[in-house]
């Protein structure tokens, strides 16, 4: 029985903390022209590779940005932890640490 709730409870929490897969940048890299092409040809090839790269620079900030914004979602909640910690339980008389095992075998 226990084997079956086990089994539940990870099916069950597993969706709850998947993450969706982050789009890849829908940027697309020039194709380089033959070396014999006329200078417009080139021209054209370098102002592609330029918007190329601020694509993908934008893409990289965004990014950049999104994690900045999890990683101070998740120090916040470090300090409320803490917050609580120090104001609402006698520690370590009460919570030592390492915690003793809960059941010894």
């Amino acid at each position: 029985m226990r084997a079956i709730i086990a089994a539940f409870v990870l099916l069950a929490a597993g969706g709850g903390h998947a993450h969706t897969p982050v789009p890849a940048p829908d940027c697309v890299a020039p194709k380089r022209p033959p070396e014999d092409v006329p200078e417009p040809v080139w021209q054209t090839f370098l102002t592609d590779v330029d918007r190329f790269r601020a694509c993908i620079t934008r893409y990289v900030q965004e990014n950049h940005a999104a994690s900045d914004a999890h990683r101070a979602a998740g120090n916040q909640a470090t300090l409320l932890w803490n917050d609580f910690v120090r104001a609402s339980l006698n520690v370590p008389e009460d919570y030592p640490w390492p915690p003793e095992p809960a059941f010894e075998d």
